[in-house]
């Protein structure tokens, strides 16, 4: 059996003559969670929808299990989504909304069934304690864990999770993406997990897709991800801080960088572009050098601001030619207005086409 839960191929949408989905192309193996991550407008609910069979797309076929469902209903499909917002019923408490799918005429399970069922999904979800409530009395932590326990009740062959933590607090996205994976591990079930934040896409997920423009532009493991970022796209969305951004030019057997004294040698790429031509240089924060001003290679810049992050402080370097931001070292302090220097190390960075985005090389370390 081929390891594939779920396939995408040449999926198109447009809302009256406007593109959401451009020939999205998309897999996710068998009992992995895959986080699809974008901007907001990027494409994730469509896609999300086109799977469960909620949206009708214009060119495209959609794969469960190795079977061409794009024509099925949505019933038929054996999916269970959860959204942003919590739809629960408030006619109904907090037992009868889970339950709420296995009464259904598609299912039609004992009482008995649905009874263990409720309570096994509820004790994962810490919610036993209030089967009895009205949906109304509990807090948006609570809604949301009774709307994951709804989804998780009926142990569908996937899971469909559309932005379902994006409106509550830190403390309760963090302890409810935890629940999640535990979930996974315990159920060993297959999840499609969408969302804008970066931190909640590596935290919980085997891997990742970036998506923008209703396009997928790479997925993998965010080591794979970090070690050959196929897009200045991609560099822009993830890390933390994000990827470092350098106007840079081909100069003879040298690259050119935009506001930096420093120059790099061109063969420490993979690729040559031609003579003269405008490129982008990405380079991971981490990889950039803070320097004194008099250290060899330097390049002047200042400090623009320093932010607090609490065990650690990040910096955000103004120079000539642009700004990045980066994780102080422990035991360095910089203060706002003060010069420095950083320096670009030698194997380490991506070069871009300034047009398309796409990269075009990468460093020696890059690989």
């Amino acid at each position: 059996m081929t390891n594939t839960m779920l396939r995408l191929q040449g999926l198109k949408k447009a809302y009256k003559g406007k593109p959401a989905l451009r020939g999205l192309d998309l897999e996710v193996r068998h009992n992995e969670i895959f986080a699809l991550l974008g901007p907001t407008g990027a494409g994730k609910s469509s896609t999300i929808q086109a799977i469960a069979g909620l949206l009708d797309i214009d060119e495209g076929d959609v794969f469960l299990n190795g079977h061409n469902v794009t024509e099925l209903d949505p019933s038929s499909r054996d999916l269970s989504i959860v959204f942003e917002g919590f739809n629960l019923l408030p006619m109904l408490n907090v037992f009868d909304n889970i339950a709420f799918a296995l009464r259904s005429p598609t299912y039609r399970e004992t009482e008995q069934e649905i009874t263990r069922r409720v309570q096994h999904t509820a004790e994962l979800l810490r919610i036993s304690q209030h089967l009895d409530r009205d949906v109304d009395t509990l807090s948006g932590g609570e809604k949301q864990r009774v709307a994951i326990a709804r989804a998780l009740v009926r142990q569908p062959s996937m899971f469909l999770l559309d932005e379902p933590l994006s409106s509550l607090d830190l403390k309760l996205r963090e302890g409810l993406r935890s629940e999640l994976r535990q979930i996974h591990q315990e159920q060993n079930s297959t999840m499609l997990y969408a969302t804008h934040d970066y931190h909640g896409a590596i935290s919980i997920a085997d891997r990742i897709g970036i998506i923008n423009n209703g396009r997928i532009l790479q997925s993998g493991t965010i080591e794979e991800i970090f070690a050959r970022p196929a897009n200045a796209f991609v560099g822009r969305l993830i890390g933390s801080p994000a990827m470092a951004f350098f106007d840079a030019r081909i100069d003879g057997d040298e690259l050119a960088i935009k506001g930096c004294d420093q120059r790099l040698p061109i063969a420490q790429f993979d690729k040559v572009a031609a003579h003269g031509t405008e490129i982008e240089l990405g380079v991971w924060p981490e990889d950039i050098e803070l320097v004194n001003t008099s250290d060899a290679g330097s390049n002047p810049a200042s400090v623009y601001a320093v932010d607090n992050r609490g065990y650690e402080s990040a910096a955000q370097i103004q120079f000539p030619g642009g700004v990045f931001r980066k994780v102080l070292a422990d035991g360095m302090t910089l203060q706002q207005g003060e010069h420095c220097g950083f320096r670009l190390p030698k194997g380490a960075g991506f070069l871009f086409d300034k047009a398309s985005g796409n990269r075009v090389s990468h460093a020696e370390r890059g690989i």
